[in-house]
C-alpha cells in the first residue's frame, strides 16, 4: 500500500512540475511569421486571452518537434467570441 501512494505521489509530483517547465518555455516563444517553417510533431498546449469582444487576440501554441525538442510560437488569430458573432 505504501508503495503505491509512493508511486502516485511520485507520478503527480512529476506531472506539476512538467506542467511549470511548460509555462517557463511559453516565456521564450518565438512571434510566428507568414512562411515560417514549423516542425509540428505533438502540440501540448494552446492558450489565449479570455476575451468578450470578437477582436484579434495573440495566442501561444507550445508544441514538441519531430526531433523531441519541446518549443513555442505565438500567433495572431480571432477572439473565440468571433466564433459566436
Amino acid at each position: 500500500m505504501n508503495r503505491a501512494i509512493t508511486t502516485a505521489t511520485s507520478l503527480m509530483l512529476a506531472v506539476l512540475a512538467s506542467g511549470s517547465v511548460f509555462a517557463a518555455k511559453s516565456a521564450d516563444a518565438v512571434p510566428y511569421s507568414y512562411g515560417m517553417p514549423l516542425d509540428v510533431a505533438r502540440v501540448i498546449s494552446i492558450d489565449e486571452p479570455n476575451s468578450l469582444n470578437c477582436e484579434t487576440v495573440q495566442a501561444t501554441m507550445i508544441y514538441v518537434d519531430t526531433s523531441g525538442e519541446q518549443k513555442s510560437v505565438t500567433y495572431l488569430k480571432e477572439s473565440s467570441a468571433c466564433a459566436n458573432s
